[in-house]
């Protein structure tokens, strides 16, 4: 290994049946320019198909199993294993699309105040023209972004915008700020507050980039968006259903036009999905107020309303 960095990379990936990913995703890691990660932490959740059996062959990979998974105790669990100064977190379904994704994604780091940094995430061929408008929206190809706090200011979801899809963390920060292992999701956006509300500085590094993206059905959109706001709302007290409206309305009209001017055929499915995620979104403004068995229903983690 080329030590032209002076940062040693631990790579984080939370898992559960990666199988269909995971031999790719560690040729990718090993094939880094002009430096590979010291270590590759896989915490397994339960994993039945091959995944358990490709980590064992990997000499890079360590294997940390664990029962009781929630996305910020997965994520905890390996940076506390880790021995890198930096943990990149990757999650199992993100390939770097070349040998300069962990070069690049280090850039930013050389500055003191920089904590995170996250990735640029292309979305596959099959993606749905939904996706493809998300990733665009909240990736562009050609805009790094310094997100900071300025004196005075409360800051709100827009303001922190982060993604734990790819990204560089300075190990010392994951450990002083952890995750909520509380959370059902959204657990980047709870440590990109934390992060800044401490006075560090968090980068969209756009040169950095993996393929990811999903393929939501109607149910699967509902439950995402009712998860995802009921855990924004434990993040930020403030976001409340005004603060979705607003957010939402100038999103969708933007998507709207996207999706007219590109996919027209797609604009029957493009409502109901629409329909899918509004509802999604609205209930989960009244998760904690919804019956346990109400909200089992409607969410995508069941266990953890208890």
């Amino acid at each position: 290994m080329n030590n032209s960095s002076p940062f040693s990379v631990s790579v984080v990936i939370p898992a559960l049946n990666a199988g269909d990913y995971l031999e790719n995703q560690l040729e990718a890691f090993k094939s880094q320019e002009p430096d590979i990660p010291i270590e590759i932490i896989i915490v397994d959740s339960g994993s039945s198909d091959k995944t358990l059996e490709i980590a064992g062959k990997e000499p890079l990979v360590k294997l940390i199993e664990i029962t009781d998974f929630t996305h910020g105790r997965a994520r905890n669990i390996g940076v506390r294993a880790a021995k890198g100064d930096i943990v990149a977190l990757v999650t199992q379904d993100a390939l770097p699309r070349n040998n300069r994704w962990l070069a690049n994604l280090l850039k930013p780091l050389d500055d003191p105040k920089v904590a995170a940094v996250y990735s640029r995430q292309i979305p596959r061929d099959d993606a749905p023209p939904t996706e493809r408008f998300f990733l665009g929206h909240h990736f562009p190809a050609d805009k790094k972004i310094f997100r900071q706090k300025e004196e005075g200011q409360a800051l709100a979801l827009t303001d922190v915008f982060f993604s734990n899809v790819s990204a560089a963390i300075r190990r010392e920060l994951l450990l002083k700020y952890p995750y909520d292992e509380s959370l059902i999701m959204s657990e980047d956006q709870q440590f990109a507050r934390d992060i800044i509300n401490a006075g560090y500085t968090t980068v969209y590094q756009p040169e950095s980039e993996v393929t990811h993206s999903h393929k939501y059905s109607l149910s699967s959109a509902f439950r995402r968006y009712f998860d995802s706001v009921y855990s924004l709302t434990l993040i930020f007290p403030k976001h409340d259903m005004k603060t979705s409206g607003s957010i939402g309305l100038k999103y969708l009209w933007r998507e709207f036009f996207y999706i007219l001017r590109k996919h027209p055929l797609y604009l029957p499915y493009y409502f109901l999905y629409t329909l899918a995620k509004a509802s999604g979104t609205i209930a989960g403004h009244f998760a904690e107020k919804l019956p346990l068995q109400v909200a089992r229903v409607f969410s995508a983690n069941r266990r953890h309303w208890k």
